[in-house]
């Protein structure tokens, strides 16, 4: 019930978002078995809307991305997060961009990705970027 309590306490467009972001999660996981990451980056990087104020705060973008990432059909991961987070961002008119970086801990390799918007990290943890070594520049908002 109080999950119900919270979807009803939702704006129409954070609804929207939320279901947006509920749909393209499990079909960026199906995507990512056919098409490569950097392709999947530029999908909707054309319609990037110039000059219209933003929605919601990327933070908020954020926050609904990951209330469907871990409620929705499939549990994504932070590739799949950061795909779906950044499309929704640009559509917005936000200009977003993934890192991927990785880390060493107790002997084990791990990899990660988030998304950041004027130099601010929208993951979780905000101090992902210096727990993480980004591998490469990040990838812009435009088409690469």
């Amino acid at each position: 019930m109080a999950l119900l309590g919270k979807l009803l306490r939702l704006s129409a467009r954070e609804a929207w978002l939320l279901l947006q972001a509920a749909v393209l999660l499990p079909t960026v996981r199906l995507a990512l078995h056919w098409f490569t990451v950097s392709r999947l980056k530029n999908v909707g990087a054309k319609e990037v809307r110039d000059g219209s104020p933003p929605h919601l705060a990327p933070q908020a973008t954020a926050r609904l991305v990951r209330v469907a990432a871990q409620r929705g059909l499939c549990r994504a991961k932070c590739l799949e997060q950061s795909l779906v987070l950044r499309w929704l961002l640009l559509r917005q008119g936000i200009d977003a961009r993934i890192f991927f970086g990785a880390r060493k801990e107790n002997d084990e390799m791990q990899a990660h990705a988030w998304v950041e918007v004027d130099g601010v990290s929208l993951d979780v943890d905000e101090d992902t970027p210096q727990r993480f070594s980004p591998f490469e520049k990040p990838a812009a908002s435009g088409i690469n």
